[in-house]
This record gives C-alpha cells, sequence and structure tokens, in this order.
C-alpha cells in the first residue's frame, strides 16, 4: 500500500456504507477518542516505561553514589552479553554497573517529568536491547519495553510534560 495511514473507523465504514448506517460508528469512534486521547495515551505510556526501569536502579543503590555489593556482583560474575561466539563478560563491570544505575535512576526521572523525553526514551530503547542480549529469555518483557520507547521515539512527550510546555511559548513567537 503506498499510503498506509490510519483511518478512523467511521471513515473507514463510511468508504463502504454508502447508504447512512454509519452513524452509530460515529458515536462508537467519537466515544473511544474521547475516552483515550493522544496526551493520555502518552503520558501512560511515560509513567509505564519508567516504572520498572526506576525500581531496578532503586535496587542497585545503598546510598548517594553508593552501588551496592550486589549491584557490582550481577555485572563482575552473572550478568554476561548473549552474541555469536558467546557468552561475553561485560567490559569493567563496576564502570558499567554504575553507568547503568545511574541511567536507570535518572532516565525515568526526565520519562516522568517529560523533559527531553525523546532522549530519554532512546537511551531506555538502548538499555532493552542490552538487556535482551543479556536475558534473552525475556523478551515479552523487552518487546513490551522497546514498544513503549519506540511510541515515545516517535511521537513525543504530549502536551502534558515539560517538553510539551517549554515548546508552547516558542511557537507563538
Amino acid at each position: 500500500m503506498e499510503d498506509e495511514t490510519v483511518l478512523p473507523v467511521r471513515k473507514f465504514f463510511g468508504r463502504t456504507d454508502r447508504l447512512g448506517r454509519g452513524n452509530w460508528l460515529t458515536w462508537i469512534d467519537d466515544l473511544i477518542a474521547a475516552a483515550a486521547p493522544p496526551v493520555l495515551a502518552q503520558l501512560a505510556l511515560r509513567f509505564a516505561l519508567a516504572v520498572p526501569f526506576w525500581r531496578s536502579g532503586m535496587s542497585k543503590w545503598d546510598g548517594f553514589l553508593q552501588l551496592n555489593d550486589v549491584a557490582i556482583l550481577l555485572f563482575t560474575s552473572e550478568f554476561r552479553l548473549h552474541l555469536p561466539g558467546g557468552p561475553y563478560p561485560f567490559p569493567a563491570p563496576a564502570v558499567v554497573a554504575f553507568a547503568v544505575a545511574s541511567a536507570e535512576i535518572l532516565l525515568p526521572i526526565f520519562l516522568v517529568l517529560g523533559l527531553a523525553t525523546r532522549l530519554a526514551a532512546l537511551g531506555l530503547l538502548a538499555m532493552t536491547i542490552v538487556v535482551q542480549l543479556t536475558v534473552p529469555d525475556g523478551w515479552p518483557v523487552h518487546l513490551t519495553w522497546a514498544a513503549m520507547a519506540l511510541a515515545i521515539v516517535t511521537w513525543g512527550a504530549g502536551r502534558l510534560s515539560l517538553d510539551g510546555w517549554l515548546t508552547s511559548g516558542t511557537r507563538g513567537s
């Protein structure tokens, strides 16, 4: 198909129903659109993607900038990258553990606030790919995270965000 635009239900059936029986479809489509506005979906996606990474990040810290021993142990001896010819250990495991734990705290904060949202979602998408390479059997959950991150990267944070607030002032000038 050349033009792969998404049509609302009423327009899809309106093309084939020329007898005027599409009024109930218009009503259903309008009801669905009112119940699930894009701005609400974007907000829900941001929170849904932020929660698992935030929780994982919080489990890696003992205090301010103090990684717990378990986090370092996981990257030193448990986690492996499942690449062809592998699995391989993570390079510089203590550094990687610190970087991952920091990103798992900072990127979800940016997502929830809706600040630099596309960049934060892109970072979490990259982390999801690495997590998939580390835990290959977790693909159903990782696929869900990747889909949420891609949606946020594609459509942005929406109006209920700092990004939306900051850009609304610059468009009018």
